[in-house]
């Protein structure tokens, strides 16, 4: 089983924003620009179809339709940017959470990035 550094960095980045996300209910832009603006450069400079970008967009429409919120639409496009795979355990884990999230805590909101951690975090467990 081998550890790759995006991997790694990927956890820890997503660790860190659902933290935010548990304590304040809110990723700062610090935190999710950045990796946004890498996941830009990345299929730039790799690019390898069209999945990426139409994940990316629909996410962004998502946000404009007011589904989603602004913090976890940069983190969820940087995902699809960087790996459309990541996206997609994004959403499981999220969706996974929030029914426990609605079930325990009689919360029909709940912090989006300590989902998308879940999900990919299994992710990166299972793909081994």
């Amino acid at each position: 089983m081998t550890i790759e550094g995006r991997d790694v960095f990927i956890f820890l980045w997503l660790l860190v924003c659902a933290v935010f996300d548990l304590r304040r209910r809110e990723v700062p832009d610090w935190l999710t620009l950045p990796v946004l603006a890498a996941g830009l450069l990345w299929r730039v400079f790799h690019p390898s179809g069209w999945l990426a970008w139409a994940l990316a967009g629909v996410t962004v429409a998502l946000t404009l339709l007011g589904v989603l919120p602004g913090g976890d639409m940069k983190g969820l496009a940087a995902l699809a940017l960087i790996d459309p795979r990541l996206y997609l355990a994004a959403w499981l884990g999220a969706g996974g959470v929030y029914l426990v999230w609605v079930l325990v805590r009689r919360e029909r909101s709940m912090p989006g990035y300590v989902g998308f951690l879940v999900g990919v975090a299994g992710w990166m467990i299972i793909s081994r």
